[in-house]
């Protein structure tokens, strides 16, 4: 049994931080200077960049997004590093195809590492985020979500900037640190466009080169890797939200030739399709284009029930199994696609501040409360079952997806809860209704993605359960069903069994 201390504490108010938003409408390095390729063929042997770090830390003066956890406790240290190479800028011609715009464009980057201080500890894997750059600053939201599991199994955290727009974040919260980022458009590019968070002067189609270059130098066995030393055995990409949109571009465009990641978990993407570059033309939901892309290593895609009410569930496929396509997609309901735990883990309001960006408490004007729906259960969840998947070739569990009648609405239940997808207890032994949703987005985008629950009231708790027994030995045999299962690890299981026992349901 493992033994383990969740790093995390539950705080009274929340970030009303909202991940996702249209932006896909809206010191230079030493290697060669751009060129134009148009029509060229696309990626290539992937290249290494030059790493170097740790950036060192002072009293006076730290980098942005360090997490508020004490990991040192945990036996685990937190370093950021700079990442300096050339990356490509690529397009689809007229076929579809990925072709090359322009060559050798110079970036700076940084990353933020945290690992084990004991290489004994290590694991041998590797999770590598695209953080998530909607706010306009580096959110790295899967390491908040499940930081716990990442720390109790010894695997490394990576998180990569992955925009312009936080790249002008870290250069404002500090100008001398960062002074010489660099994500400049190359020279003779025609359109000052802003899709994937690009600026008149800046172009975010340089992401899909750097992250392949991340992905390749944390395997490498050169001194420039920032786990030199460490015997890594499976590096996977990550992203939520507007990142998992990313990844799923990623995927489609340039894993085929690339082939750096293990394995790719999908989180939360919310129906919104990346272009390759700030010049390339709008991608359509329901272009072929869109469609996530077979892939050889093992993919997992979780939606929240915000995501999949924003998608429509046209991105939905089925799971596979075979040598070339493995995938699963697991709808949750219940969940929403910002929830309570993670905005416990966003930097500081007076790091935030230095970057211009006020720190909002949750404050949507709806029925009951915000989301307490424990997502970060299921992404755990996925994360050891990918890596089973990829190491040994043990297939993670199926589910079925959320229900939908034949206008293509959510099928509920007689408690309000979404039917089919992904059951846990908090929807089949319920105590409230969970709304994925607060309003439209014209309302206020924070509160629409945190959706709110509403408690049963004690009348409805007793007719359901007559006395605290009957609810606690339902609400247990679901758990113990999901962790035979392997939807829930041992210590997310314990966690769920301590909470139902601690309750006073059904007062």
């Amino acid at each position: 049994m493992r033994t383990w201390k969740r790093a995390g504490a539950a705080v009274p108010a929340v970030v009303a931080v909202a991940l996702l938003i249209s932006a896909v409408l809206g010191a230079p390095s030493r290697a060669s200077a751009p060129s134009r390729a148009s029509g060229t063929s696309a990626v290539g042997r992937v290249p290494l960049p030059t790493v170097t770090g740790p950036i060192p830390d002072t009293a006076t003066a730290h980098f942005f997004g360090r997490t508020p956890v004490d990991i040192a406790a945990y036996g685990y240290v937190e370093q950021e590093y700079f990442v300096r190479g050339t990356a490509n800028v690529y397009d689809y011609d007229r076929a579809g195809k990925v072709v090359v715009k322009f060559r050798n464009v110079p970036y700076v980057n940084r990353i933020i590492v945290a690992r084990p201080a004991d290489r004994r500890r290590f694991s041998g894997t590797v999770w590598t985020e695209i953080m998530n750059m909607t706010n306009g600053w580096d959110l790295d939201k899967t390491w908040d979500m499940s930081h716990d599991q990442f720390m109790a199994d010894g695997d490394v955290y990576v998180g990569v900037t992955s925009a312009p727009n936080t790249v002008a974040a870290l250069k404002k919260f500090d100008p001398a640190r960062y002074a010489a980022l660099s994500w400049a458009a190359p020279a003779g590019e025609a359109c000052s466009g802003t899709a994937v968070n690009s600026s008149a002067t800046t172009e975010g189609g340089l992401f899909w080169d750097i992250f392949s270059q991340v992905g390749a130098v944390l395997k490498s066995r050169g001194r420039d890797n920032p786990l030199h030393g460490l015997r890594v055995r499976k590096v996977y990409a990550t992203g939520y939200s507007q990142s998992a949109n990313y990844l799923i571009r990623y995927i489609d465009a340039i894993n085929p030739t690339a082939h750096v990641y293990d394995g790719f978990l999908i989180g939360a993407a919310p129906g919104l399709v990346m272009p390759l570059s700030k010049c390339s033309a709008p991608i359509g939901l329901r272009s072929p284009l869109a469609k996530i892309a077979d892939t050889s290593v093992p993919t997992i895609s979780i939606h929240t029930q915000t995501d999949f009410y924003m998608d429509g569930g046209y991105s939905r496929r089925p799971d596979s199994d075979t040598a070339t396509n493995k995938y699963r997609l697991y709808d949750v309901p219940g969940s929403s696609h910002s929830s309570q735990y993670t905005t416990a883990f966003v930097p500081s309001p007076a790091d935030l501040a230095r970057i211009g960006y006020t720190y909002h408490y949750y404050d949507c004007r709806v029925p009951g409360e915000a989301n307490t729906f424990p997502t970060r259960y299921i992404f755990d969840g996925a994360e050891v079952n990918l890596d089973r998947w990829a190491r040994f070739g043990t297939a993670p569990p199926s589910a079925s997806p959320i229900k939908v009648d034949a206008h293509g609405r959510t099928v509920v239940d007689a408690h309000g809860n979404a039917a089919g997808g992904v059951r846990t207890p908090w929807v089949d032994v319920p105590t409230m209704t969970y709304y994925p949703n607060s309003g439209s987005p014209s309302g206020g985008l924070a509160c629409f993605l945190f959706g709110h629950q509403v408690p049963f009231g004690t009348g409805q708790l007793v007719r359901l359960y007559p006395n605290h027994g009957a609810y606690t030995s339902r609400f247990i045999a679901e758990v113990y069903k999901l962790l035979a299962e392997r939807w829930l690890t041992l210590f997310d299981a314990q966690a769920a069994v301590d909470a139902a026992a601690d309750s006073s349901i059904p007062h």
